[in-house]
This record gives C-alpha cells, sequence and structure tokens, in this order.
C-alpha cells in the first residue's frame, strides 16, 4: 500500500509514489538521474520543471504534510 507521494507544487502531478520517504526519493533518482556534467547546486526545479512535495498519506509524519 503506497503512503507517500511525490507531488508537483504547481500541477499536483503525481511524480512517484511510494512506501517510505526514503522509498519515494529513491524512485524518483531512478526515475529522473540527476545529469552527469552538471554544477552541484543543480536544483530539483530544473529536473523535474517544478518543485515537489512529498505527500504523506498515513498522517504519521506532519511535517510532510502540505
Amino acid at each position: 500500500m503506497t503512503m507517500y507521494k511525490a507531488v508537483g507544487w504547481h500541477s499536483q502531478n503525481e511524480y512517484m509514489a511510494g512506501n517510505s520517504i526514503a522509498d519515494v526519493m529513491r524512485k524518483l533518482q531512478k526515475e529522473y538521474p540527476a545529469p552527469r556534467r552538471t554544477s552541484r547546486g543543480l536544483s530539483t526545479q530544473q529536473i523535474y520543471s517544478e518543485p515537489l512535495r512529498i505527500i504523506d498519506e498515513t498522517g504519521k509524519d506532519k511535517q510532510y504534510l502540505p
């Protein structure tokens, strides 16, 4: 059962879902690998075209709720 989702800040598009925050992040990195030859400070906005937020559907981790 999926408990966490990475959702686009503006579009509400669902980019990835997983059982934990770490799980979602791991899947995101597989799906959208960061470009190799770039400056270290590449923001997620350039990779995903908008900032993402993790939504916790269990309600356990309150700090992740919008």
